[in-house]
């Protein structure tokens, strides 16, 4: 594989921490349809601190944690688990969880971002919100690479969608035009 097409490497804080995280070819994600792999994105973590448990493949990070990747992620706290080979393999965020993606909002008490299936398994109060149509159960599973969801009520329970008739779906700004980055979003109510 050549060097313009590897992922890009990640380092977090390499002075306190021994982790570096490169992404592989095997871990590359793949382009729709074609079966070709595509450079995998950094993954960029702020919050108000971190500790890093190097014995356990582990970093948390806690106080107003935003991620972004594909998404902007935003919780109380989160948790990136690396594989043996120091990939990041998944992530946890934990406390008023909010996701945004283009014009799609996600509200849980906890989701689990499996970076090699690129797949979010919210819980806890879930829902999705896009345009004007929600998505609510006991368990949503988002595929970011094919744009669906799974929703699934646990024990019986039931899920429930509400579908306007009309979008009147205002066009995702751009967040250099008016200043309202996904990022900017976090800050704002669950």
């Amino acid at each position: 594989m050549t060097t313009t097409r590897r992922a890009k490497t990640i380092l977090l804080i390499p002075a306190l921490l021994s982790l570096t995280v490169l992404a592989s070819p095997a871990f590359a994600a793949k382009e729709k349809g074609a079966g070709k792999e595509a450079p995998r994105k950094p993954v960029t973590v702020t919050s108000d601190t971190m500790e890093a448990l190097a014995n356990e493949n582990i970093v948390v990070f806690k106080g107003n944690v935003v991620a972004v990747e594909d998404f902007t992620l935003c919780s109380d706290e989160l948790e990136i688990r690396y594989s043996d080979n120091k990939d990041v393999k998944e992530i946890e965020a934990s406390g008023n969880v909010r996701i945004f993606q283009n014009d799609k909002a996600s509200t849980s008490d906890k989701a689990v971002y499996n970076r090699v299936d690129r797949t979010i398994v919210l819980t806890g109060r879930p829902q999705v919100k896009q345009c004007t149509d929600l998505i609510k159960g006991d368990k949503i599973t988002v595929f970011i690479d094919q744009d669906n969801a799974l929703v699934e009520g646990e024990k019986g329970g039931r899920v429930k969608a509400v579908i306007m008739p009309e979008k009147n779906c205002p066009e995702a700004p751009k967040a250099q035009e008016k200043g309202n980055s996904e990022e900017a979003r976090c800050k704002g109510p669950r």
